[in-house]
C-alpha cells in the first residue's frame, strides 16, 4: 500500500503560517500608504476603509501611515497630510471603522527638500522622535553623512525604510554595518519576506534579520495584492525570524 504521510508531513511543513497568527498584542503598523489620492498608494477611500478593516480583522491595533514625500513626485506637506488624514478619519468614523487608531506620518525620501524640512523642523514624526526616510532605488544620497548629522542635530531618530530593496548594497554586506553605526535604525518590509519583491530582496532580507540588524517592520501595503500577500503569511521557518521582531512595534503603541 502507498503511504502518503511522508508527502503530506512535507506538505504540512511547508505550510505558511497567517500573518494575523503571528501579531503579537499591542502591534502597530509603522509603514503603509492608506491616504487615498496623495501617492502611489491606495486610490479610494473605499479602498483604504477596507484594508484598513482587514488589518484590524488581524490583530492590528494602530496604523501609522506614511505617504512618500519626494520632491518634484510627491512634494506633499505636513498640512497636505493633516488634512488628507482628517478626511480619512471622518470616513472611517461615518463607517464605524474608527475601533484602532489611524495616524499618520510620512517616509521622506532623503533628498534636498528633506533637508531643509529638517532644518526648519517641519517633520511629522511616527512617534516620538523616530521619523522614517528612504533612499532613492539607484544610489544612496551623495550627501548622505550630512543628512544624518542634520536629522540627528534637529533631534530626530532615522528609521530607514526597507533596507533589504537597495541592490547598490547587495553585494557589500559591509555598508549596512555602517549605517547602523552611523545611527540608523532599519525597517524590514513584510512584502520582502514573502518574495513579493523577488528571490534577491528576500535572501537580503533574511540576512539581515539573522545579523540582527532588523529593528522594526511594516507592511508597506500600498493596495489590495500587498493584503492578501502578508494576510497569506509566511513560512514556519521565516516566521521564527520574523516573529521575534514583530514585538518591537508595540513601542509605537
Amino acid at each position: 500500500m502507498f503511504n502518503l504521510y511522508p508527502y503530506l508531513l512535507f506538505f504540512l511543513k511547508k505550510k505558511n503560517i497567517p500573518f494575523k497568527d503571528l501579531i503579537p498584542e499591542g502591534f502597530v503598523d509603522i509603514h503603509s500608504h492608506l491616504l487615498p489620492g496623495i501617492d502611489d498608494g491606495v486610490k479610494t477611500i473605499s479602498q483604504s476603509a477596507y484594508i484598513i478593516e482587514s488589518l484590524e480583522q488581524m490583530g492590528v491595533e494602530k496604523i501609522i501611515t506614511t505617504p512618500h514625500v519626494m520632491q518634484d513626485v510627491w512634494p506633499n506637506t505636513s498640512s497636505i497630510i493633516r488634512d488628507k488624514l482628517r478626511t480619512m478619519q471622518e470616513a472611517l468614523a461615518s463607517l464605524k471603522l474608527d475601533k484602532i487608531p489611524l495616524l499618520a506620518s510620512a517616509e521622506y525620501m532623503m533628498d534636498d527638500a528633506f533637508l531643509k524640512r529638517i532644518q526648519v523642523k517641519d517633520i511629522l514624526p511616527l512617534y516620538d522622535s523616530y521619523v522614517l526616510v528612504e533612499m532613492s532605488t539607484f544610489s544612496a544620497p551623495i550627501n548622505l553623512s550630512e543628512m544624518i548629522f542634520q536629522i540627528k542635530v534637529a533631534g530626530y531618530s532615522p528609521i530607514l525604510a526597507h533596507p533589504e530593496r537597495y541592490a547598490f548594497y547587495h553585494d557589500d554586506f559591509s555598508k549596512y554595518e555602517d549605517l547602523k553605526t552611523s545611527g540608523f535604525d532599519f525597517q524590514l518590509n513584510l512584502l520582502s519576506l514573502s518574495g513579493h519583491y523577488g528571490k534577491k530582496v528576500q535572501k537580503v532580507a533574511v540576512h539581515l534579520l539573522k545579523k540582527g540588524y532588523i529593528d522594526f517592520v511594516g507592511s508597506d501595503i500600498h493596495n489590495y495584492q500587498h493584503l492578501h500577500t502578508i494576510q497569506k503569511g509566511f513560512s514556519p521557518k521565516l516566521s521564527a525570524l520574523i516573529e521575534p521582531i514583530l514585538s518591537k512595534n508595540c513601542v509605537f503603541t
